[in-house]
């Protein structure tokens, strides 16, 4: 058997006895959180979306959205993603059990080959590979899922970027392809992605190990930006989409936490992942977010050695690399994106590997050398354990605590029997795999599972037929922390989460709560009946932690497209906000808020409101009842409607504004109005109409025009590589 059959044998070894115990002691292999709450319902709605050949507005996606501005984050672009869409909803956990393991077999290919052209041995290659395909990050990758994918096509750039620096043929071309991918799968790691790339070129330039020079720079920035460019089609609507998404809206920063949650960060390189998002030096901190590269059993041990006994370019760079992840330097790579994260922790991991594999083909004795980082490592776990029992009053801590201290001090002991000579290589290497294995495990049981709601919602909640998903004239609520419980259901709702809620419904949200960090609220704090009836909400799920359901009608709905008789100007509105004292969600039902530029058009349709609504809920709900769209059906390219007036009217769609829109009324184009804060609104004559809003993203065609000149250089680039490959022929000369 080869040694690439052996190391992908392994890798499915590692998977099945890590992940068949869980899933025996669980009933399935559900994880919790953001797991459920995001990538399985953006997997769902994505395999939805694809399927209407027309994927631009998602309805399920909180009040609505763009598509490919939402989505090409976490689903869209992803091939793993797309092979999830094949299989029937019911098989989905099987489905994500096939690409979970395809992500792992993928990144222990790819890296074998990087540490392969990296010189390293056939046999410890294989060993470095499976190290690198099973540290901390990419382990928690299962958590995220889509974080795995920017690890390998990291790995692929990489090994693109060493073809050029060494003039191998068609370098050129797949340095353009390598960038693409990377920009393609997850646009915000592309960043930090070919900030590493950069720092990785100009260490390898002053290596000595490759002729660098000017013309080698260029080709390879070239080469970069062409494939950049071809990857247009997805950027410029997702630029579009970000000036207006909530999580965007945060401004990068200075990491300047990192001095601060030092031993955290140090001990996310030393020793087994806990769970995401725990923190211990630094309580209510989030240092440990995605900052795990710990590699199971050696850590820094072998690599800290390598740097101690060389002074060469990868030594440097291992030093350069571990001041950025542990300083506020790390703010470097955290452009548009929070500054406590360390993304681009798989840059420094794979260096770890390389550093530990190269040492391990030495064959020179590290006892020593292993024996004191030992020490150093134990003296910082130490002071981990009591900082924990300080934190739980001198408690003795949980079990899986313990299990992951005993699991460090078992692979210490482990490297220290090696190091000595008292174990062969052959069975370091099986410890890597029982540590490894121990790890996943201890990781996946501390995150436990939501599954009990997950079900509950596939099972017991009404949900929308095929592909078309607003079926009808309302939107339904959870009264359960369910995020994008709609997405699961396939409904459209109110629920949703930050990542995928435009700023504009943000604003709306915050207005109705009253509450500044409103951002994941799935219904208003307060005057909720106003709220839900503002929204067209029918139905109300009241699911409890344990997945029960009960389904009840809102007791004031009125249907999705209503007319008003009224209007307060924005800024009237706006003065309305600092006055606790005023129900603003009744006020938005009673008269509808539109900008100040509009009231000039509107004025002669609309007349002036009150600032308070002088009547109850139940007399302002039956006014807006009088008149409401008789026929409403939403589609992957918008919303159709019809209506039927006595006079010209003002209708109100609780409908995200978006300048992708155009409306048209029986064929003809007409203006759109914002309403509501950050909902549209139209003029519709008397008699019956049909009315269609039709969405495209905007940017799509430009980006398109931008792709189509990024294939045409991408085929320059194929040309001149042909040309460079090709033998010089000279004239035989008489």
């Amino acid at each position: 058997m080869s040694v690439m059959r052996k190391l992908l044998f392994l890798i499915l070894s590692t998977l099945a006895l890590a992940l068949l115990p869980v899933m025996a002691v669980r009933g399935d292999l559900w994880l919790s959180s953001d797991f459920l709450h995001q990538e399985v319902s953006f997997i769902l709605e994505t395999k939805r979306m694809l399927a209407t050949g027309a994927p631009w507005w998602s309805w399920n996606t909180y009040l609505g959205s763009d598509f490919i501005g939402s989505y090409s984050f976490y689903t869209l672009t992803s091939p793993f993603v797309w092979i999830n869409c094949l299989f029937p909803e019911s098989l989905l956990e099987v489905g994500l059990a096939i690409t979970f393991v395809l992500k792992f077999l993928c990144l222990g290919a790819l890296s074998w080959r990087y540490l392969r052209k990296m010189g390293v041995s056939r046999q410890n290659s294989a060993f470095g590979a499976y190290l690198f395909t099973f540290s901390s990050f990419s382990i928690a990758s299962l958590y995220y899922y889509h974080f795995y994918e920017p690890i390998m096509v990291f790995v692929l750039l990489l090994i693109a970027l060493e073809r050029l620096l060494r003039r191998e043929r068609w370098a050129m071309t797949g340095v353009a392809l390598a960038a693409f991918a990377v920009t393609f799968v997850n646009f915000y790691f592309a960043v930090g992605s070919f900030i590493a790339a950069l720092i990785y070129v100009i260490f390898r330039a002053f290596s000595g190990e490759v002729d660098f020079n000017g013309r080698v720079a260029l080709k390879g920035v070239g080469a970069v930006l062409v494939g950049i460019v071809m990857c247009s089609f997805l950027l410029v609507p997702v630029y579009y989409q970000m000036l207006i998404t909530t999580r965007a809206d945060a401004q990068s920063a200075f990491d300047t936490t990192a001095m601060l949650n030092l031993l955290e960060r140090l001990r996310t390189v030393l020793m087994p992942k806990i769970v995401e998002g725990t923190t211990v030096f630094v309580p209510g901190g989030s240092a440990s977010y995605s900052n795990e590269a710990c590699i199971a059993l050696l850590g820094l041990s072998l690599s800290l050695i390598y740097a101690w006994r060389h002074r060469d370019w990868l030594s440097v760079l291992l030093m350069a690399l571990l001041v950025l992840y542990l300083t506020p330097l790390n703010g470097i790579f955290t452009l548009f994106t929070n500054p406590l994260y360390t993304r681009w922790a798989y840059f420094l991991t794979l260096v770890i590997v390389l550093c530990s594999v190269r040492v391990l083909d030495e064959q020179r004795d590290v006892s020593r050398g292993v024996m004191g980082y030992v020490v150093l490592a134990s003296v910082v776990v130490l002071a981990f354990v009591v900082k924990v029992l300080i934190n739980n009053g001198m408690h003795l801590p949980g079990v899986r605590f313990v299990a992951l201290v005993a699991l460090f001090y078992a692979g210490m002991a482990a490297l220290m029997l090696w190091a000595r000579g008292k174990m062969s290589l052959r069975w370091l290497k099986v410890a890597a795999v029982v540590c490894t294995v121990a790890q996943m495990w201890l990781f996946l049981m501390n995150l436990g599972t939501d599954s009990l709601w997950y079900k509950s919602l596939q099972t017991n909640v009404e949900k929308g037929d095929g592909v078309v998903t607003c079926r009808s004239d309302f939107r339904g609520g959870n009264s359960f922390l369910t995020y994008n419980a709609g997405l699961l259901r396939n409904h459209a709702s109110v629920e949703g989460y930050q990542s995928v809620i435009t700023t504009g419904v943000d604003s709306l949200y915050k207005t109705a709560t009253r509450d500044f960090w409103a951002k994941n609220k799935l219904r208003a704090n307060v005057h909720q009946d106003e709220f839900d009836a503002l929204l067209s909400v029918k139905t109300i799920y009241d699911i409890d932690s344990l997945g029960n359901v009960a389904r009840r009608d809102a007791e004031h709905f009125i249907p999705m497209g209503f007319a008003y008789d009224s209007y307060l100007s924005r800024s009237e509105f706006n003065k309305l906000m600092g006055d606790t004292a005023v129900n603003l969600p009744l006020a938005m039902l009673a008269s509808v808020v539109i900008e100040d530029a509009q009231v000039e058009t509107l004025r002669g349709l609309l007349k002036h409101g009150e600032a308070q609504a002088s009547s109850g809920m139940d007399s302002v709900v039956a006014q807006r009842q009088q008149f409401v769209a008789t026929h409403f059906k939403g589609t992957s390219r918008g919303f159709e409607a019809q209506v039927s007036l006595p006079a010209e009217k003002v209708m109100f769609f609780s409908v995200p504004y978006s300048d992708g829109f155009t409306a048209t009324i029986d064929g003809k184009e007409t203006p759109i109005y914002k309403a509501n804060l950050c909902m549209m609104a139209l003029r519709v004559p008397r008699g019956e109409h049909a009315i269609v809003l039709d969405y495209f993203p905007i940017g799509l065609k430009a980006g398109l025009w931008l792709s189509l000149l990024g294939v045409v250089l991408l085929l320059v680039l194929m040309w001149r590589d042909k040309k460079a490959s090709e033998p010089r022929r000279f004239r035989n000369r008489s």
